[in-house]
Parts: structure tokens; sequence; C-alpha cells
């Protein structure tokens, strides 16, 4: 029991640590573009963007957006959409995500975990490979029981809550029965 949790409290240190850094290279990130806003044209600034914001945030996303510093994350990033799109800095970013056509942290996270789901469909088990009931979600994949609030805020077990409210064609095309 002692190990479980010192393996567990290693792996959150590690995580905040990660996200720690990402914040600061962001914060960099996000005074370059400051700076640049008054010289460059809009397809530069998200050209810069994709290059240096969106892939370090894209890079390992499934792992350490579970962390409580993702709140901070996604501030950091409406900040610069906001930049970008040269708006006021108490805007609300829904529209400037849609016209820039940047996608936010959370929707980053869901799109990553299903693209894993996707990826590693042979791994995971359907509801109707455990039992044989014809239920209505029959096909969604199969949520193991867990009791620990790590295991059920775990990368596995979201990306299994994810793929289970997405729309069932999607869940069939993915099992083959479509």
């Amino acid at each position: 029991m002692n190990q479980n949790f010192l393996v567990y409290k290693l792996i959150t240190t590690w995580i905040e640590r990660t996200t720690e850094q990402i914040i600061f290279k962001l914060s960099s990130t996000r005074f370059a573009i400051r700076s640049l806003v008054h010289i460059s044209s809009m397809n530069a600034l998200k050209s810069i963007y994709y290059a240096y914001f969106h892939s370090i945030i894209k890079y390992g996303i499934i792992f350490w957006s579970n962390s409580f510093n993702i709140g901070k994350l996604f501030t950091l990033q409406k900040k610069v959409i906001r930049i970008i799109a040269g708006a006021y800095h108490r805007t609300s970013c829904r529209r400037l995500f849609e016209q820039l056509e940047i996608l936010p942290v959370p929707c980053q996270y869901t799109l990553s975990l299903m693209n894993l789901i996707i990826n590693n469909w042979e791994i995971f088990q359907t509801n109707s490979s455990i039992h044989n009931i014809n239920t209505r979600n029959k096909h969604h994949l199969h949520r193991p029981n867990a009791n620990l609030s790590c295991t059920q805020k775990s990368t596995f077990y979201d990306g299994i809550k994810i793929s289970s409210s997405s729309p069932i064609s999607v869940t069939i095309l993915k099992n083959g029965q479509g």
C-alpha cells in the first residue's frame, strides 16, 4: 500500500512540475506574440501560435491535463487568443476561438483522447463483449469498476467516458458493425 502511494505521489509531483514548466514556456511565447502583434499580420501570428504555443500544449496533453494547473493554461491560451485577435482583455473568447479556428485546451484534450481510443481500440472491451444482454449501450466501451478517485480521474477512464458519450454512429463504425 505504501509503495502505491509513493508511486502516485511521484507521478503527481512530476506532472505538476511539468505543467509549471509548460506554463513558463507558454508565458514566453505570449510575450513574443504580444511584441509582434503590431508588425505582423494575423496569419503570421496564427503561424507563430501554432509553432510555439499549440505544439507545446499538444505534446503530452493526455498525461498532464488532469493537473490543477490546467486552468492557468487555459487562461493563458485565452490571453494569447485575445492578443492575436486584437480584442479587449475582458472579451469573451468563445467567438474568437471560432474566428481563428483554434481549439481551446479542453477540446484539444477531448480530441487527443478520442484519437488515443480510436488508435488503440483493440485493448478496450465493449459492453456487448462483457455480457450478452441487448441494451442500448451495448456498443459503448465497458467501464471497469473503480473505487479510487485516482483511477476514476485517469486518462484510461476519461477516454472511456468520452468515447461512451460520443454518437452511437461513431462507436458502431469503429466496432466494424456499421
